[in-house]
């Protein structure tokens, strides 16, 4: 006999919102994570010590009331009082050593014809600098919107899909534009995985995936799990290697989605130490790092906080600080370790056809009572995985999974 009805294979948005979806319809459902947290990309790091709990997020940084997904999920959490309007502050151009407003950056003569540019042009099928470079102009998209398109998804964007860059969505009037929640984005990962029916088993490295007739068979270093479906929740590499054996064109079709990496940095400051105006962050040109996402969205009297998204292997961990000092106007030991975070982040980086790769997963998913969710099919937003999973749940209801 199966130990759950749906056994779901990582515990970050994606994974738990599946798992929401599942427990909310009556569903024995288990999630495990190799890592000693959940929550994945919704990451909220909590200093301690002398910060007094102050906390900064090293992934996602913002939702938007235009995520209806995830406010319905929010609602019967009943977190909607907990939501927090974000500060309105902007973002900043840090370039050739300087910040620099993002106005003073733009050649305002190539944005004149702009609105009728983008009157009939179709994104379908087009990368962002295809579709984008047009219609602002060369001069434009070098200096401001090919850096701060690539600050939003931490990774060169020109190859990128138009069509995943952004998406026009229903906002909810009853909710602040942005938000996130007090303590941070985490707490919707916190909130989910003690929601009723839903267990959480942290520290479970998944080795192995067998199926047979009836069930599906999940070896991990610590013991073996059983379920009537199975969902990978993973990043793509990891569902690809999983999928090897069992569903072998699944894989192949999986390996075809490239992984961008991303090195974050954390610091927090003694907000008397900094001289820089309140900011959203600083957009990076021809820098070593993407941007620098700031805490001032959620002032606190007593300190500062940003992280930094770095391009993978451009700086050594002492670059990286050098660098930080620099932008910051900060020396190096004015950061002690108590005020300081590291992580390694992982995105897909789509390109365009993708919607072709993802139309013969979906075809190879069909009737397997297996489902596949992640950052990695629409785009890489909140919302975006939310969407997926709710998708996904509804099609193993319909084949009885």
């Amino acid at each position: 006999m199966a130990d759950c009805d749906l056994l779901i294979i990582g515990a970050g948005i994606s994974g738990l919102s599946m798992a929401h979806y599942a427990a909310s319809a009556g569903l024995k459902t288990r999630v495990l994570e190799s890592e000693q947290r959940a929550g994945g990309c919704l990451h909220s790091h909590h200093f301690g010590g002398a910060l007094d709990d102050f906390w900064l997020e090293l992934g996602a940084h913002s939702s938007f009331n235009s995520y209806g997904n995830l406010l319905a999920i929010l609602e019967r959490l009943q977190l909607l009082n907990r939501l927090q309007r974000r500060a309105r502050v902007g973002f900043r151009l840090f370039a050739d050593g300087k910040v620099r407003s993002i106005p003073s950056q733009l050649y305002f003569p190539e944005l004149l014809l702009a609105p009728f540019r983008f009157i009939g042009a179709k994104k379908a099928g087009r990368s962002v600098a295809d579709y984008f470079g047009p219609i602002v102009g060369s001069r434009n998209y070098a200096a401001v919107f090919e850096p701060a398109f690539s600050a939003v998804i931490c990774q060169p964007a020109g190859d990128f899909p138009a069509d995943g860059l952004f998406r026009s969505r229903p906002r909810r009037k009853d909710i602040p534009r942005s938000f996130t929640l007090s303590g941070g984005l985490q707490t919707i990962a916190d909130s989910l995985s003690q929601q009723p029916g839903i267990v959480v088993e942290l520290g479970q490295t998944v080795r192995e995936i067998r199926r047979t007739s009836k069930d599906f068979t999940v070896h991990t270093d610590g013991g073996e799990y059983t379920a009537r479906a199975l969902c990978l929740a993973t990043p793509v590499a990891v569902a690809a290697e999983l999928l090897r054996a069992e569903f072998p064109n699944l894989a192949d079709s999986l390996v075809r989605i490239q992984t961008a990496r991303v090195e974050t940095v954390g610091v927090a400051a003694p907000a008397e130490a900094l001289k820089l105006p309140p900011l959203a962050g600083l957009i990076g040109r021809n820098e070593a790092f993407y941007s620098a996402v700031s805490r001032d969205t959620v002032p606190d009297p007593a300190y500062r906080g940003f992280t930094f998204h770095f391009r993978p292997g451009v700086l050594d961990e002492a670059g990286k600080w050098a660098r930080i000092g620099a932008v910051l106007g900060l020396p190096r030991p004015a950061f002690s370790p108590e005020h300081t975070v590291m992580k390694m982040n992982q995105l897909p980086a789509l390109r365009v056809g993708h919607h072709a790769v993802i139309r013969a997963v979906d075809h190879a998913l069909a009737g397997n009572r297996l489902a596949l969710t992640g950052n990695y099919f629409t785009g890489v937003a909140i919302e975006d995985c939310v969407t997926r999973s709710l998708d996904e749940f509804a099609r193993l209801q319909r084949e009885g999974g």
